[in-house]
């Protein structure tokens, strides 16, 4: 009983065999049986196509593979290479940026202040010395100028404080403070009382 509808038959001239399991010509894409599948047994028309060509040249110095992109002149990436005392163009992307580390990356942490790949033992800020992270706390920290200036404009706020302070209780004794100004008595005397409180200290 023959089953017509299943399989392919083979392209190759003067074969035309119903195969069940078919072979696609990764080149060419055309349907090929099992005795036709190879490039050289289908004739295939684009076996010296240099699209295909996945053969890496070979360093004549060092024995070294030299990899490049394709349609690249296999020659001239040889020769830059050759140039640069044999060493490798391009650096591996899956080793520890941190200076000095070799160590390779499987599973690759990066930083999310700087954006560079650690290993372990560097992928915390403070022990891969984040440039990032020191920037910015250097800049948060203020200067001796600038502390200096938070702190008498500190002890200002706090000597006009305490005058208007005065200026309540002696309206208070004389009886003559409106709604708001009691208020804000209250609040000063408040503010007052917690400043006077001591620290906490824990043993």
């Amino acid at each position: 009983m023959e089953l017509p509808n299943i399989g392919k038959h083979c392209t190759f001239d003067g074969c035309a065999q119903l195969d069940f399991l078919p072979y696609t010509c990764y080149r060419c894409k055309r349907i090929f049986c099992q005795e036709h599948f190879k490039l050289v047994d289908h004739h295939c028309p684009r076996i010296d196509d240099p699209q295909f060509d996945i053969r890496v040249p070979t360093c004549p110095i060092c024995d070294k593979p030299v990899p490049g992109p394709r349609g690249e002149d296999p020659n001239i990436r040889v020769n830059r290479h050759i140039q640069n005392n044999c060493a490798d163009l391009d650096k591996p992307t899956n080793v520890c940026h941190q200076k000095g580390c070799k160590a390779k990356l499987l599973v690759p942490m990066q930083c999310m202040d700087c954006r560079h790949a650690y290993c372990v033992k560097h992928r915390l800020p403070v022990d891969h010395e984040c440039q990032k992270v020191a920037s910015s706390q250097s800049s948060k920290r203020p200067d001796r100028a600038e502390a200096e200036k938070q702190r008498l404009q500190r002890a200002q706020t706090t000597a006009q404080r305490r005058q208007e302070l005065a200026l309540l209780k002696e309206k208070a004794k004389r009886g003559h403070l409106t709604e708001n100004e009691q208020v804000r008595l209250a609040t000063l005397i408040s503010l007052e009382e917690r400043n006077k409180k001591p620290n906490c200290a824990v043993s």
